[in-house]
């Protein structure tokens, strides 16, 4: 008995059973084509998920920027708040930007 991946949820599982209990796929019917659309399946989501994650830092960052340089008073809680949201945007925007690319080597 071994412990294998489910190609679906990508949970452990053992390779005796028939269905997933995560995600109730069932083990029997798998073809070559079936798990290699599973894959294109998971790999455009997974896609999908860090091009929304970057949409998002852009956003902060670009709040941030226009806070920046509306709010007046230097000093105030609201001008520290998009200064910070101007560097975690940017940071985040960043770490996207190179998952992005190690992803699109990696496959």
């Amino acid at each position: 008995m071994a412990i294998i991946k489910c190609p679906q949820c990508k949970k452990s599982i053992s390779d005796k059973q028939k269905v997933c209990p995560h995600c109730e796929l069932d083990m029997t019917n798998l073809t070559e084509e079936k798990l290699a659309s599973m894959s294109r399946i998971s790999s455009l989501k997974h896609n999908q998920n860090l091009q929304t994650y970057q949409f998002i830092a852009m956003l902060i960052f670009l709040a941030g920027c226009f806070s920046v340089y509306t709010i007046e008073d230097k000093e105030s809680p609201q001008y520290i708040a998009a200064q910070a949201s101007v560097v975690i945007g940017f940071i985040w925007y960043i770490v996207n930007r190179f998952i992005i690319i190690w992803s699109k080597k990696r496959s």
